[in-house]
């Protein structure tokens, strides 16, 4: 693990800055399974807004159908963040294969496209996910709009491409935005 007080100089960094939060629903729930601990929005908020002038929290979720077994459970979940986050989703997929149905929800185009659209009113983006698709994200905003982002995930969940940038890792801030 790194050394825990880089990601208070990287988080120094957003003084007076306008951010954006941008979160991979599916990123921190497959990392919640394998790692056993989640995250805590609303002190993910707390966290961020002590460094920054946070605009918002995004957080996009692929839903269930109704007849899912996933259904109730992501509900409840989002009945829990509606005030604390936008949520931003879509119906998750089954695809049938031999043998059983694979479940896909990918919202990356998506949070790409709100990240393009908002861009302009914001100073540093942050996106919680260790997604390596996201290198190209990185280059248009660093190197087109001259702006700054930020990844946060669960280290083991990082590809190495994004950990060549401004990061955090979720174990470093466990204690102050773990769900309890």
């Amino acid at each position: 693990m790194e050394d825990k007080k880089n990601y208070y100089k990287i988080l120094e960094k957003l003084r007076g800055k306008r951010v954006g939060i941008f979160c991979d629903g599916a990123n921190l729930f497959h990392g919640r399974q394998k790692y056993g601990w989640q995250i805590d929005l609303e002190k993910l908020k707390k966290l961020i807004s002590n460094f920054c002038d946070l605009r918002f929290i995004n957080y996009y979720l692929a839903m269930p159908i109704k007849n899912d077994i996933a259904f109730h459970g992501s509900q409840k979940f989002l009945e829990k963040v509606k005030n604390i986050v936008n949520v931003k989703s879509k119906e998750l997929k089954y695809i049938l294969v031999a043998g059983g149905v694979i479940k896909k929800g990918n919202m990356d185009i998506e949070i790409v496209l709100d990240i393009v659209r908002s861009i302009d009113n914001l100073d540093v983006v942050i996106v919680v996910s260790g997604d390596s698709d996201f290198v190209e994200l990185k280059n248009y905003i660093t190197r087109e709009k001259k702006k700054n982002i930020i990844f946060i995930a669960y280290q083991k969940n990082m590809g190495w491409e994004i950990r060549q940038c401004w990061h955090i890792f979720l174990e470093d801030v466990k204690n102050e935005i773990i769900l309890e």
